[in-house]
C-alpha cells in the first residue's frame, strides 16, 4: 500500500482549518480511545459523538466536554470526518452514509463483517471521492512502523506471528462483546492486525489454510504474492501467564524480530487522524493504510473462514 498514487478529493468543499470530527460510538473503545485521541491530536477539532443509548451517551460526552448528538445524521451536518468505534456490522452501514454525504473516514477494523459490504463501502468511499484511514494500531506507532518499512525488500521467506491474548476472559472489557466472542472472534479481530503487517512486507495473500482449537485459537498458514510463507496463531482466551505478541520475518540464513513498543493507544489514534488530515489537507485520498487495505484484509479472513469450514483446506483469497 502505497502513498505514491493520489487521487484528488472532490473539489465540494474543501476543508479549512482544523478537521472537523465527530465520533460515532460511546463504548469503552470510542471512550477510552478514539475520544481522548481525537482530543490529542491539534490538526482536528473534535466536535461531538453519537450514540444508541440516550443515558451512556450524556455520561461519555458530558466527561469529555463534547456535544452529544441523537442522531446521526444531525452529527454529519456538522462534521467533516467521522471517526468510527462501532461493530464491524454497523460501522459498514454508518460508513456508507457518512461517505454518501461526502464525509472522510477514520474506520476501525475490520471494515465490515462480510466481503461484500466490504467491497459496497470501498467503491462508495471511491466514488464520493472521500480519504479514508483504517485504524489498524501499530501502523500508527512511529518506531514499529519506521520498523516495518525497514524489514521492507529483504528477501523474507516467511514469517511467524503470535498474538495470544486474554481480551474475552473474565474482568476484560471487551467481554461484552458480541463479535469478539463469535466463533471466529480471534480471526476477525486479531488477524486484521496481522495481515496489515505481514502484507506490508511479504505482500497480499493469495491462499490460505486456516484452522480452530478446542481452546478456541486460530491459526493459519499463508502463501504470500511473490511465494513467502507466513505461520500465525491468534487467541482471545489466552491465561495471563502466557501472553505472547511476536512478529518474526524469516529468511534462510537470518531472522528479525520486530520491536513491541508499549504505546498509548490514544495516541496511536491521534497520529491516525493525523495523517487523514494531512492526506486532506494535500488533496489526496490513498494512505497505506486506506479502505484498499481493509477490503484486502476482509477477503483475506473471509477465505480463512472458508478454510476453516472446510476442514483447513487451502482455499484461494
Amino acid at each position: 500500500m502505497s502513498n505514491s498514487a493520489v487521487t484528488p478529493l472532490s473539489a465540494t468543499e474543501p476543508v479549512t482549518g482544523p478537521l472537523r470530527f465527530g465520533v460515532a460510538g460511546i463504548g469503552y473503545w470510542a471512550d477510552t480511545v478514539h475520544i481522548p485521541g481525537l482530543k490529542l491530536q491539534p490538526a482536528v477539532a473534535l466536535v461531538g459523538a453519537w450514540g444508541r443509548n440516550p443515558q451512556a451517551l450524556t455520561e461519555v460526552t458530558r466527561r469529555h466536554g463534547i456535544r452529544a448528538f441523537s442522531r446521526f445524521e444531525d452529527m454529519l451536518d456538522e462534521v467533516d470526518a467521522i471517526s468510527i468505534s462501532l461493530p464491524p456490522a454497523v460501522q459498514a452501514e454508518l460508513a456508507l452514509v457518512a461517505a454518501k454525504a461526502g464525509k472522510h473516514l477514520l474506520l476501525e477494523k475490520p471494515i465490515a463483517p462480510t466481503v461484500e459490504a466490504a467491497e459496497r463501502l470501498a467503491g462508495t468511499i471511491e466514488r464520493n471521492r472521500v480519504a479514508s484511514v483504517v485504524f489498524f494500531t501499530r501502523r500508527f506507532v512511529p518506531d514499529f512502523e519506521r520498523a516495518l518499512q525497514g524489514a521492507s525488500n529483504q528477501g523474507w521467506s516467511g514469517a511467524r506471528v503470535r498474538q495470544l491474548t486474554g481480551a474475552l476472559l473474565p474482568g476484560s472489557p471487551y467481554i461484552a462483546s458480541a463479535w469478539r466472542a463469535a466463533d471466529n472472534g480471534a480471526l476477525w479481530d486479531l488477524a486484521p492486525h496481522t495481515f496489515s503487517v505481514l502484507n506490508a512486507v511479504l505482500g497480499p495473500v493469495q491462499q490460505i489454510s486456516a484452522s480452530r482449537s478446542p481452546d478456541r485459537a486460530t491459526r493459519f498458514t499463508a502463501i504470500h504474492r511473490g511465494g513467502a510463507r507466513s505461520e500465525a496463531e491468534l487467541s482471545l482466551h489466552t491465561p495471563e501467564s502466557s501472553v505472547a505478541s511476536e512478529y518474526v520475518f524469516l529468511a534462510p540464513d537470518r531472522e528479525y524480530a520486530l520491536p513491541l513498543p508499549t504505546f498509548p493507544r490514544p495516541q496511536a489514534l491521534a497520529t491516525a487522524a493525523g495523517e487523514l488530515a494531512a492526506n486532506i489537507a494535500r488533496g489526496e485520498t490513498r494512505h497505506r493504510c486506506d479502505v484498499r487495505l481493509g477490503l484486502e484484509v476482509v477477503r483475506t479472513l473471509a477465505a480463512a473462514d472458508r478454510s476453516i469450514a472446510a476442514g483447513g483446506t487451502t482455499v484461494a483469497v
